[in-house]
């Protein structure tokens, strides 16, 4: 008995190093606040006009905050794979029969990134890649007569950046353009379900990765 528990002891103790020896996965966080315009693509105007009476208004500019991580081994070579998540909230467009509007979305899903130059994650040129589902929430408000109207959509959404990271320290601050794209269904009441809304945006955004 003590001999099974002294080769036990020994066994274990053997086996330390190799877990020591372990590399641990680097994993990056991230976030960031950006500025966007919202694009609208097909007939998004005409489903707003049937869905909520919006009249002729001009799409919002707004606010991006968003948050990611990423894991990105060195033998990956700059290629980081994780998860992003983005909110987006516009002020108030004036429409043509003094409603105000407001656009907002949030989108959440796998996010690819990569350093196809310096090859180092968080180190200069990069491109990334993002898609997953998103809500979509317009909303007309008339103060004067206390009349409000929402339309709401879910769907997917597609994202384009690329930008560049410079290092500071163990962290690194990250400037980016992004493209957007974007395709929602919701119901329209006298209408029916699974009505398409398709939007978009185009952007600037600003990084801190730890």
């Amino acid at each position: 008995m003590k001999k099974q528990l002294l080769l036990a002891a020994l066994a274990a103790f053997a086996s330390l190093p190799l877990r020591a020896q372990t590399p641990k996965v680097p994993v990056y966080g991230e976030v960031g606040l950006g500025f966007g315009q919202t694009l609208f693509f097909g007939d998004i105007r005409t489903k707003l006009r049937q869905a909520i009476g919006a009249e002729s208004f001009t799409p919002n500019a707004g606010g991006n905050t968003v948050v990611a991580f990423y894991v990105a081994p060195e033998r990956w070579r700059g290629l980081g794979l994780g998860a992003r998540a983005k909110v987006f909230a516009a002020g108030g467009s004036q429409g043509s029969n003094g409603d105000e509007y407001f656009f907002t979305y949030y989108h959440v899903g796998f996010s690819a990134k990569y350093y196809p130059i310096s090859r180092t994650f968080n180190r200069g040129l990069y491109v990334r890649g993002s898609f997953g589902p998103g809500q979509l929430t317009t909303k007309k408000a008339n103060d004067a007569t206390r009349t409000y109207s929402h339309q709401f959509a879910v769907g997917s959404t597609a994202l384009l950046g690329a930008g560049y990271s410079f290092p500071l320290g163990r962290r690194s601050l990250s400037l980016e353009a992004e493209w957007e794209t974007a395709t929602r269904n919701g119901t329209i009441n006298g209408i029916g379900d699974s009505q398409t809304f398709r939007s978009g945006q185009v952007g600037v955004n600003a990084y801190v990765s730890f």
